[in-house]
């Protein structure tokens, strides 16, 4: 199931080849405040990949993303709108969104995309780097203690960092005079 799509073409417009021209894309330290930053870097071919592997993993069947709609009060506090929760014993991976989620706001968007890069990554389908920067997050996060308010604190904090990475793209393409925050 995987009518995820829908909502990115609702709400998102991205110029990956502009993107894929520029030779690094920011590898700064992917960290949140008080945490010990993790070095992870990428460049802006990488993360062109990984927006096609997004854009991509709707009508591949070489990735099984499902979405399980959930009521808010089930929705992980730190992320409450959509969340990639993880992958199955069969390698396919889960996004929860939210009953409540209005799907033409950009916070909609840029969470469902988070989730969908998040999927895209764990799986393997964005490609061997982007699966070893997964692992890497992902253990970071693991290594948390277990009463940790925020256990996806490292992913969150990557997908944060591309999508500012993005969103300095996007305001030459549309005209839009400034970069959107990520809202996380």
């Amino acid at each position: 199931m995987k009518p995820i799509v829908i909502l990115l073409a609702l709400s998102f417009a991205f110029q990956v080849p502009a993107l894929a021209q520029s030779p690094i894309a920011s590898p700064r330290p992917v960290a949140s405040p008080g945490a010990a930053a993790l070095q992870v870097q990428f460049t802006a071919h990488e993360v062109a990949a990984l927006l096609k592997a997004v854009k991509d993993a709707e009508a591949s069947p070489d990735v099984t993303i499902n979405v399980a709609g959930k009521d808010a009060a089930e929705m992980p506090a730190y992320d409450p709108l959509v969340h990639f929760a993880g992958l199955d014993g069969k390698g396919a991976a889960t996004i929860w969104m939210s009953r409540t989620l209005q799907p033409k706001t950009k916070a909609a968007a840029y969470a469902l995309f988070a989730a969908m890069e998040l999927a895209c990554m764990a799986t393997g389908f964005a490609g061997p780097h982007w699966k070893a920067i997964y692992d890497q997050v992902a253990a970071a996060d693991s290594a948390q203690p277990a009463n940790a308010p925020n256990p996806y604190q490292y992913r969150l904090a990557l997908t944060s960092r591309i999508q500012a990475i993005v969103d300095s793209y996007v305001p030459a393409a549309t005209g839009n005079p400034s970069p959107s925050p990520y809202p996380r």
